[in-house]
Order: C-alpha cells, then sequence, then structure tokens
C-alpha cells in the first residue's frame, strides 16, 4: 500500500509524508503495478476540475484506488475539494478528506485509519 500525490505546491507531498507511507508523484504512475493498491492525494484546478494527471492515473487505475484525499483552500467556498466529489462521482471512489495546506496531524490520522482499516478489511 502506498500513496499517490499530485501536488504542484508540495502540500500534498508534505501531508503524504506525515502519514508514514511510500509515496510517489503521480507523474511516475508508469511504475504502478497491477494488483497494486493506493490512497490518492489529489487537488482542484480551475474552480474544482480534476486535475489532467489524475484522470490520465484514475482512467487506468481506478480499480485499484480504495480511496481520496483532496487538497485545496477554503476561500474557494463551494468548489473546495469539489474534484474530491467529482472523483467520487465519475470513478466510484471515496473522498475520504478534503484539506488545506500540509493538513492538520488529525487529518492525517483520518487518512492513516482509512487505510489501516482497509488493510485489515482486505487481509489476504
Amino acid at each position: 500500500m502506498y500513496i499517490i500525490v499530485d501536488s504542484i505546491t508540495g502540500n500534498s507531498i508534505k501531508f503524504a509524508i506525515k502519514t508514514g507511507y511510500t509515496y510517489m508523484k503521480v507523474k511516475d504512475r508508469k511504475n504502478i503495478k497491477e494488483g497494486d493498491k493506493f490512497l490518492l492525494i489529489t487537488r482542484c484546478q480551475n474552480f474544482g476540475e480534476i486535475p489532467m494527471n489524475t484522470q490520465l492515473l484514475l482512467d487506468k487505475y481506478h480499480d485499484q484506488c480504495i480511496g481520496v484525499a483532496v487538497s485545496g483552500n477554503r476561500n474557494w467556498g463551494k468548489h473546495f475539494g469539489i474534484s474530491g466529489d467529482l472523483i467520487e462521482k465519475q470513478y466510484n471512489i471515496k473522498c475520504i478528506l478534503k484539506f488545506e495546506g500540509t493538513g492538520y496531524p488529525h487529518e492525517v490520522e483520518i487518512v492513516k485509519k482509512f487505510i489501516e482499516q482497509y488493510e485489515r478489511e482486505h487481509n489476504d
């Protein structure tokens, strides 16, 4: 299990590092192996659109993604983290968190607990 990050500012990478899980950047998606499970941390662009690199990743690997967390800015109002809602609808992947900046400790815990629960429930 690892985290895949789509980040421009680096804040989502800092968030991923705080979880303690291995991460890779979305541009390195060619390194994903069939059957690998991952959690996606992505962002919004252009008032809530799903970033192109995230779309390319999910078009091919959506069945391997266990959930998504979205970085954003609450200044965008109703558009805050909306790409997570779009991903839920388009790819049927649960949006587990919307956060700002590098995230608060309790938000990092939400992601860690989600991954831990998934691993417990899907332990072969």
